[in-house]
């Protein structure tokens, strides 16, 4: 895709990127039933998550086509505490959020988000990004699993 542009979004992103937020919470509600839906929830929480990455060292990118912001990924740097993990692998990327309009999906920027938030991490020097996701959505599990992500840790729930 040559108009694709993979960039920090910028504070004139703000408008797109609650409308995507939007759809992902949605898309998750689709998924889930503990998920909340709705432009309401997706800004509250775009606002929580910009503000949390940025405490924490990490970056928002947007993927932007002939000029529109048509899907973002946003990525914090963590590290695990305690002494149960090496020391050298403590540090480490952890995705937060990531959506594609659904206009776009299935055109390869979902893995160009991954590869460019991968490549941002190595130049600062860690070597391994995380991440969750909804066991009942596939399509996201299958993007992750094609650009090489495997189970580490499982979160299992019980609701009762």
């Amino acid at each position: 895709m040559s108009d694709l542009l993979i960039r920090e979004a910028r504070a004139d992103d703000r408008m797109a990127l609650i409308a995507l937020m939007s759809v992902l919470h949605d898309s998750e509600a689709a998924h889930e039933a503990n998920r909340s839906s709705g432009a309401l929830s997706g800004e509250s929480h775009l606002d929580w998550v910009l503000h949390e990455i940025d405490m924490l060292g990490g970056a928002t990118l947007v993927a932007e086509v002939a000029g529109v912001v048509e899907g973002f990924l946003c990525y914090a740097v963590e590290e695990d505490p305690g002494t149960f993990v090496k020391p050298e692998m403590r540090r480490h990327g952890m995705i937060w959020d990531i959506c594609v309009s659904a206009a776009m999906r299935g055109r390869g920027l979902g893995s160009r988000l991954l590869h460019a938030a991968e490549a941002d991490l190595l130049a600062r020097g860690v070597r391994e990004m995380r991440l969750y996701v909804l066991a009942a959505n596939s399509r996201a599990r299958a993007l992750y699993e094609e650009a090489g992500y495997v189970d580490y840790e499982r979160l299992m729930a019980k609701r009762f």
